[in-house]
């Protein structure tokens, strides 16, 4: 995406867990530029190649993609499902699925659409080889009944995949690092329902049940612009919500920007279990 994009993205002010309510706003373009610039990061489909590994598709296979956004990876596991395999992709924001559906229009692949809530999913028991879902429960109010849906659904044998970023792991190089912390500690409690997901995953597939249970794979996303960084981020907002203190701050990694040497990085964390 060009950073002019990135900057009007950036722009929009930042309200809490905005991803809550993209159903209720007119927001929905924004969501779907967000997602294609996140998925456009190499590292990014990077790590999402490896939950696909993870899931262990085979042809025929069935699987759930929660939280699917705009179906590029649900797409992508269909393919690996093959004609005779079925994939479905669910997400509680009708836009996102209106927009899944169209990119899939074309496509001969196995895959369909769904709008849904993960914390009741309208699925017998036992009826997907392999559940999956990619930067969700950070959105959550709710993951361990969550997880216990992707559970139910799953049959014995088949594979949860979680993959969460941590936020508390966001680093971004600033010469006053008290302020630094303060400005993110703060803009991410405020736009991040749960913040500490990434971190949790772990705990939360043992005491689930799962066997096997494993951080399979660790992803940091580096940034070395300003625009990107800013658009994923919303740097200019948190500056915004801490005042005055703060401009100083934002103009420094501006400058930083220019010069050539702005930095910025997040670290998530996939988890992967066995259903017994």
């Amino acid at each position: 995406m060009k950073a002019n994009t990135m900057n009007q993205m950036a722009n929009q002010t930042a309200k809490p867990h905005d991803w809550g309510n993209i159903s209720e706003t007119d927001k929905s373009k924004y969501f779907v530029d967000y997602l294609d610039t996140a998925t456009a990061q190499g590292e990014m489909q990077r790590y999402k190649r490896r939950t696909y590994q993870l899931l262990g598709i085979a042809p025929g296979s069935h699987i759930l993609d929660i939280g699917c956004g705009t179906g590029d990876d649900a797409i992508a596991l269909a393919s690996l499902a093959g004609p005779e395999g079925r994939v479905v992709g669910l997400d509680y924001a009708q836009p996102l699925i209106d927009e899944a559906r169209q990119r899939a229009a074309n496509s001969s692949l196995a895959v369909e659409f769904t709008a849904g809530d993960v914390h009741a999913l309208d699925f017998p028991d036992d009826s997907f080889d392999g559940c999956r879902a990619d930067r969700v429960f950070m959105h959550l109010r709710d993951r361990e009944k969550a997880l216990s849906e992707m559970i139910r659904v799953t049959k014995p044998g088949g594979r949860i995949v979680v993959r969460e970023p941590d936020w508390d792991t966001l680093i971004v190089d600033s010469p006053d690092r008290d302020l630094t912390r303060s400005i993110l500690d703060r803009h991410f409690d405020r736009v991040i329902l749960n913040g500490w997901a990434g971190r949790e995953l772990f705990r939360q597939f043992r005491l689930a049940g799962l066997d096997s249970v494993e951080i399979a794979d660790t992803s940091t996303l580096v940034l070395t612009d300003f625009a990107t960084a800013n658009g994923f981020y919303g740097l200019e907002a948190a500056a915004e919500a801490m005042g005055e203190s703060a401009a100083g701050w934002i103009e420094g990694l501006k400058r930083a920007d220019r010069d050539g040497i702005f930095f910025s990085a997040v670290t998530g964390f996939t988890a992967v279990g066995v259903k017994p």
